[in-house]
């Protein structure tokens, strides 16, 4: 009986070590992506949006600002409530709806408009109603 449990246990051992070299290679591959909400404009603009472009164009009245980046690409998706929907004067052009590279649940599939406002920092956002979202491209 000894050597059936020796041999169960150097099995069980393997087939973990296995599945957690497997997860980490995994983990590799996966991208590389944070995520942050804030329930005002002012306590997003206090904290440190530099790390995912810092967005000039969330206007002072957004609340429920959620925003997920990747640390590696610089990509990230964004979305607000405001009855402003963008600051004043910031978002100057015209651009396609973008396709961004980060998915999540809150990310509109159905509904879109044909173009949204090209922003500083390779930012484009849209609005649906007093919901906006905006993405942000990934570094070239």
């Amino acid at each position: 009986m000894p050597r059936i449990r020796t041999a169960g246990v150097i099995a069980t051992t393997s087939a973990l070590a296995m599945a957690l070299s497997g997860c980490s290679v995994l983990t590799a591959f996966e991208p590389h992506v944070d995520s942050a909400i804030w329930d005002t404009a002012k306590e997003m603009k206090a904290s440190g949006t530099a790390v995912f472009g810092s967005p000039t164009f969330v206007p002072d009245d957004a609340t429920v600002i959620r925003v997920d980046y990747d640390t590696q690409d610089g990509s990230a998706i964004m979305t607000y409530t405001s009855k402003a929907h963008l600051v004043p004067g910031v978002c100057k052009s015209e651009v396609d709806v973008p396709k961004p590279t980060i998915q999540d649940s809150w990310w509109p599939i159905d509904g879109l408009p044909a173009k949204a406002a090209g922003c500083p920092g390779n930012w484009s956002a849209f609005a649906i109603g007093d919901q906006v979202w905006a993405a942000k491209a990934p570094h070239k």
